[in-house]
């Protein structure tokens, strides 16, 4: 995991953890990321000072594996919980959660993709979403 200090185009700073340098720079190039107070996605990194370990005689490359392969199988056991019950809606899913919401679909629950600005919007209208954490998880 790495933390970066992040920075929106009106200035506005905030922390953000990922699992790499490269799922950063996938979500942003996505246009993945907001700004927590203003919902700007021209987000950049903030100048931060390096956390520095100190020398040691071994080098440990990871720390603690077996924390990393819990947190692949809980997300892998969660997906297929959600492919398994869940009706896929794919683009969808912006306009079926407003239908569902306002009685005009039947009442389940749904999965797919959404702009941030259609998530944005649902969230702003009471109508509940969450990200579903796999965005950058290979499946096998």
């Amino acid at each position: 995991m790495i933390k970066y200090t992040l920075q929106c185009e009106n200035h506005h700073q905030f922390d953000s953890w990922f699992a790499s340098s490269d799922a950063f720079d996938k979500l942003k190039s996505s246009n993945l990321l907001a700004c927590e107070v203003c919902g700007s996605n021209s987000i950049s990194k903030s100048l931060m000072a390096p956390s520095v370990k100190p020398k040691t005689d071994k080098m440990v490359k990871e720390p603690f594996p077996q924390l990393k392969l819990k947190e692949d199988s809980l997300i892998k056991e969660l997906r297929k919980s959600v492919e398994k019950n869940c009706d896929y809606v794919g683009d969808k899913f912006a306009e079926e959660a407003r239908a569902i919401h306002d009685g005009n679909s039947p009442e389940r629950s749904i999965y797919g993709n959404a702009t941030l600005k259609q998530a944005k919007s649902l969230s702003e209208d009471g109508i509940p979403i969450a990200p579903l954490p796999w965005y950058y998880i290979k499946s096998n």
